[in-house]
């Protein structure tokens, strides 16, 4: 926050507002392992070192018997940390007269599992503690304040979309895979069609080269997010046949605790399955090129 702080005020403490700026910020906090106070600072640690974990893990599916429940103060304290620091920047642009004209978006790569669904992985998995992710703009005047719950958002789209919001709709190229939800979010236009599904990929390490280095990767997952289900396909690693599949219905299970059996649910694994191609298409993905799966997936019927 005091590096963006002092980037945005001259030496004057002031900024030319007429000259447009723009800053990524990642924050460093809360990346696990959390396990000290390297990982935060100690004032933000002793709200919660003294609490029981069954305050802080408070979600039905959380194991507080996993190794990682230790590290729950410590993942709270850095997100009490990252929220100062937001908060100072936000201070800092009212401050200079920059708050009305510059948009803001607070978002995050991936989530962060933290002892639920029997995993230590914070996001290489299809749960929604790792897959959904805050994404929060603010643009005084411009972006109606509400929850879009129609919207479902994918990382592709926050590109073209945040060009939208900045008037450079016309700059955005062609080969963005995303789409521009800006006038959506303004509310002057909601002809672009709404996700009705989102891409799920996981990739493992591929080859090695002599040094031992990675230098490809396996797509080891394909799967899809929609409005009331998530579903992954697995293969195998040798043979690329189907090794697992996991279905929620996160309607009816939000904490997605009951994986439903695909073989009595192939109506919705098959309707999902053909929901998936053309997202794989657009994203020109392995699984699309190489017809992974296809004895499930309906290539070419998109």
């Amino acid at each position: 926050a005091k590096q963006v702080i002092s980037y945005l005020k001259n030496e004057n403490g002031q900024r030319d507002a007429s000259k447009p700026f723009f800053i990524m910020v990642g924050m460093n906090p809360p990346h696990s392992p959390y396990r000290s106070l390297d990982d935060c600072m100690e004032e933000d640690f002793n709200l919660y070192k003294n609490l029981p974990t069954d305050s802080l893990l408070i979600r039905p599916n959380a194991d507080k018997k996993r190794a990682k429940a230790a590290s729950a103060p410590y993942y709270f304290a850095s997100v009490t940390g990252v929220d100062r620091a937001f908060g100072q920047i936000l201070d800092c642009l009212k401050e200079l007269n920059l708050d009305e004209n510059t948009i803001v978006v607070f978002a995050s790569d991936h989530g962060e599992t933290m002892c639920s669904q029997n995993t230590d992985d914070p996001k290489n998995s299809p749960y929604a503690e790792s897959m959904n992710v805050p994404f929060i703009v603010r643009f005084p005047e411009k972006v109606i304040p509400r929850i879009d719950s129609e919207l479902l958002l994918s990382s592709p789209d926050i590109m073209p979309t945040i060009l939208g919001l900045c008037g450079l709709e016309k700059q955005i190229p062609a080969t963005v895979e995303g789409r521009n939800y800006a006038g959506r979010f303004t509310g002057k236009d909601s002809s672009v069609p709404l996700r009705q599904g989102a891409l799920y990929i996981k990739n493992i390490d591929g080859e090695k080269d002599a040094d031992g280095k990675v230098i490809s990767y396996f797509p080891v997952s394909r799967g899809i997010k929609t409005h009331q289900y998530t579903m992954s396909l697995t293969i195998d690693r040798k043979t690329k046949e189907l090794k697992d599949i996991l279905l929620f219905n996160d309607l009816e299970d939000p904490y997605q605790m009951q994986n439903l059996p695909w073989q009595e649910n192939k109506g919705i694994v098959s309707d999902l399955c053909k929901q998936m191609v053309p997202l794989l298409k657009e994203a020109d993905d392995p699984w699309y090129k190489e017809q992974i799966l296809k004895e499930l997936i309906p290539y070419g019927k998109e």
